[in-house]
């Protein structure tokens, strides 16, 4: 019989996750507050769960893929969460970029509950699932990472943060401070590029081949310049520099490049573009104030 898999978040990296599950022989359930997520979820060949309750009922691997605090506190603590019927012996992945704080709370509750829990936040875009590339910044035991690792596997490749639930949160973090500063660089350089009447395209092709080039950098001037998707939403950037600002106050550091970075994204919500993609950043970066950016 197949191993089961939930899915709780069909989202932008959910829903290609589910499919690769799929793919690779897994039964899959899932469950998305979104309608049209669960239709696109059963027409690929999953079964459809009520809440994520549901899916804890049925034992087997939980990998939860939500956006924030707010949301994960719901899918594990809610009236209709997993804690509230969850099967002794499941295995819960938490794959979602949250607070350090809060993983090793739920991790606590789950391991009371009698599940498994695994902190296993990851790098790389939803594109990289196909060909099983995602970096999976994994916190758990031992024992515990052999046995998820298969499951893992399906979707990337391994990077053990240490036995603690939060460890991998805590790499994220610094993960997220050099992608949401690289995000917001990019942006000015495009835009310097066309206040200096040069082609922004020649100007990003000249960077990325150079020492200050990389994957990310190729590929979100890629979007930025013709329109592709972008690795993540707005919405989700500012979500994880508001993380990384938190972190970075616990650890009492200034870090004056990610703090001002972080306002970029604060002010793309501002103007209710949190679902956009992460490339529109552009618009708040060419409309700011000079005198903001010098100040």
């Amino acid at each position: 019989m197949a191993e089961l898999i939930s899915i709780i978040g069909l989202g932008r990296t959910g829903m290609p996750a589910a499919k690769a599950y799929l793919t690779a022989g897994y039964k899959v359930s899932g469950y998305d507050v979104r309608k049209e997520a669960a239709d696109q979820f059963v027409k690929a060949g999953g079964t459809v769960q009520p809440s994520p309750a549901g899916c804890a009922r049925q034992g087997g691997f939980i990998l939860i893929f939500v956006l924030d605090d707010r949301q994960l506190t719901e899918v594990i603590e809610g009236d209709q969460g997993i804690l509230a019927s969850i099967a002794r012996g499941t295995t819960i992945i938490c794959l979602s970029t949250v607070s350090r704080r809060l993983i090793e709370s739920v991790a606590a509750k789950c391991r009371s509950a009698g599940a498994a829990f695994v902190d296993c936040p990851f790098t790389g875009g939803p594109a990289r699932i196909a060909n099983r590339s995602l970096t999976l910044i994994a916190a758990a035991p031992d024992d515990l990472l052999q046995k998820v690792k298969p499951v893992l596997e399906v979707i990337g490749k391994i990077v053990h943060a240490g036995s603690t639930p939060g460890m991998g949160q805590a790499i994220k973090h610094c993960n997220q401070l050099l992608v949401g500063a690289t995000h917001g660089a990019l942006m000015e350089v495009i835009t310097l590029a066309r206040k200096l009447g040069l082609d922004p395209a020649l100007v990003c092709s000249v960077v990325a081949a150079g020492i200050a080039g990389s994957d990310y950098f190729r590929m979100l001037s890629e979007s930025v310049l013709h329109k592709k998707p972008s690795p993540g939403s707005l919405g989700q950037m500012a979500k994880d520099m508001a993380i990384v600002r938190s972190t970075l106050e616990d650890a009492h550091v200034n870090a004056i490049v990610a703090s001002a970075a972080a306002e970029y994204f604060s002010e793309s919500v501002k103007q209710g573009m949190q679902d956009r993609e992460g490339a529109d950043l552009i618009e708040i970066v060419e409309q700011w104030p000079a005198k903001k950016v010098i100040s």
